[in-house]
């Protein structure tokens, strides 16, 4: 590491130090959390610049991890990805290409595992109700409107429930 040019330098890398250790941030959110904390603006991209140098701070890396813990964590499809991505500050051809990575195969089984774990907690609905409820559901977690009508249809169909009727 660079010896710090001035107190205000040293004190904004300890910051950003203190900020990842307590959980990962883009470069933007730590950039916005830094500047709160009333550092001028020479050291808190003295602070950015140092912890990108050294690979401490890599919104790539961070992406990913983000991405798979919305995937394997919460199930969540890829517009809820897409979505948390940029609220999380990552740049656009970051987000991009994380998004670009997901299949629809991937997706597709998600939300399949997802629709067959809820259906039979809603087997008192009228079944009209009960797709609605899980097309909800999916769509709230961020699946596409095809992949949720696909995946109904095919749960449906697996599990019967005495009708065939559709959203």
């Amino acid at each position: 590491m660079r010896e710090p040019p001035d107190e205000p330098s040293k004190q904004a890398l300890i910051t950003a130090l203190r900020l990842l250790a307590a959980s990962p941030k883009s470069l933007r959110e730590l950039k916005a959390r830094i500047e709160a904390g009333g550092y001028p603006a020479d050291a808190v991209r003295f602070a950015l610049d140092e912890l990108v140098a050294q690979g401490i701070l890599d919104d790539k890396a961070y992406a990913r991890n983000l991405a798979n813990q919305l995937i394997h964590g919460k199930s969540s499809g890829r517009h809820k990805i897409a979505f948390e991505l940029k609220r999380h500050g990552v740049p656009g051809p970051v987000r991009n290409e994380i998004i670009d990575s997901l299949t629809e195969d991937g997706e597709r089984e998600r939300a399949l595992e997802l629709a067959r774990m809820k259906w039979p907690g809603l087997s008192k609905l009228e079944p009209l109700k009960r797709k609605k409820k899980i097309f909800d559901y999916l769509i709230r977690k961020g699946y596409d409107f095809q992949i949720v009508h696909d995946v109904l249809d095919q749960v449906a169909k697996d599990i019967p429930d005495g009708t065939d009727s559709s959203l």
